[in-house]
């Protein structure tokens, strides 16, 4: 535990000083001291404690009154009360004004002071457990309430335990109590027995699952987690995130339309398309330039010196080099038996690396050679 300071106030000097010293004994607390409650309010300003330790019975503000004066400013301190009075009344107050203990001044120093010293360690404790406590509500409420997906929890009747604001958004019910209400209260038959469902298998399995749904021309994609109560040892509830993937599907099912007509463009080609790595492996050859090399099966992996002889293969290596170190397309003609040959090599940028990740190469058989030729 962290040093702890604390005030302590009482209007006998004498006493104070052994006090002082019994409490810091230990190394574990500091202690400042004042003579009287006013002098003590300004002291509070203007340095942070962890405590105060009070003399109920002192001139012009008594032990009380000094607690009710600093409830009233806001100043939430742990407060031990700590005199010789011991009159019912006094005690009763004390309490009720907001004092974390009440403790008497005894015959005996060492008994007293190490109660005293526990009092403190217990009331400072308690008062940085309530505070981490808050905090970290604080956090998840944040957290919680600032996020754009939909945030709930449901027991295994699909009753809602709890509810972000923007779920509440999203089903309509701002400025309603989803306390009232059961999953099949905001959604229809279909959609109930199959969430249910889910929530059942999570609760007796205790273990988290993804589902994809479809609603109302809107794509999501929940993770519903199992909530276990310690105590029981039983898994009691489900927590639902649920997030919005329309855009995402909306693009994935471009992206495939335009893979698929280009798959198509590319297979009804009379060119040669193929893409490889920098090591010159294949990664795509379309159907004409497989019939031209001979390729059945997969060619996955396969490096180019497997389908041409060592000439070729090094010719087309330093092409694919010069590609990988300039970023730039190059091109080259050059003659296979009685044909001329135009190959483009185009480089593929890794945009977060900005390095070749593959090349494209169309190889173009020229249409003047062919007519020369014949």
């Amino acid at each position: 535990m962290a040093v702890i300071r604390i005030l302590l106030v009482d209007d006998q000097a004498e006493l104070l000083d052994i006090t002082r010293i019994f409490l810091e004994k230990g190394g574990d607390i500091v202690v400042d001291t004042s003579t009287s409650a006013i002098s003590a309010l300004q002291m509070l300003k203007e340095q942070k404690y962890d405590a105060i330790v009070s003399d109920y019975e002192m001139p012009q503000m008594d032990g009380i009154e000094f607690l009710k004066t600093i409830k009233r400013k806001g100043l939430e301190k742990p407060f031990i009360i700590f005199t010789g009075k011991s009159r019912e009344e006094v005690v009763i107050d004390a309490l009720n004004s907001g004092a974390d203990f009440y403790l008497q001044k005894g015959s005996k120093p060492k008994v007293q002071y190490a109660e005293l010293r526990n009092m403190i360690h217990q009331a400072v404790m308690r008062k940085r457990v309530e505070e981490a406590l808050i905090q970290s509500e604080t956090n998840y409420k944040t957290l919680v309430e600032s996020t754009h997906d939909s945030i709930y929890m449901v027991d295994r009747r699909g009753k809602y335990l709890f509810m972000n604001s923007h779920h509440k958004t999203r089903l309509g019910i701002d400025n309603k109590d989803f306390k009232n209400y059961y999953y099949e209260d905001l959604h229809s038959e279909e959609e109930t027995n199959n969430f249910l469902k889910l929530i059942k298998e999570v609760i007796k399995e205790s273990k988290p699952l993804h589902n994809e749904y479809y609603k109302g021309n809107r794509w999501f994609v929940r993770t519903i987690s199992p909530v276990r109560n310690k105590i029981l040892d039983l898994t009691i509830a489900a927590t639902v995130i649920s997030t919005e993937v329309t855009r995402t599907k909306i693009l994935e099912e471009r992206i495939n339309t335009l893979e698929e007509r280009y798959k198509t463009i590319l297979e009804a080609m009379q060119d040669s398309v193929y893409v490889v790595d920098p090591q010159c492996r294949y990664k795509f050859v379309n159907s004409h330039h497989q019939k031209r090399l001979g390729i059945s099966g997969d060619y996955i992996g396969k490096r180019y010196g497997d389908y041409h002889d060592d000439s070729s293969t090094e010719r087309f290596s330093s092409y694919v080099q010069k590609v990988v170190e300039t970023k730039k397309p190059v091109c080259e003609q050059y003659n296979n038996d009685s044909r001329k040959i135009i190959r483009t090599y185009s480089p593929v940028i890794d945009q977060k690396l900005q390095t070749v990740k593959e090349i494209v190469i169309i190889s173009i058989e020229s249409q003047d050679k062919i007519k020369n030729s014949q």
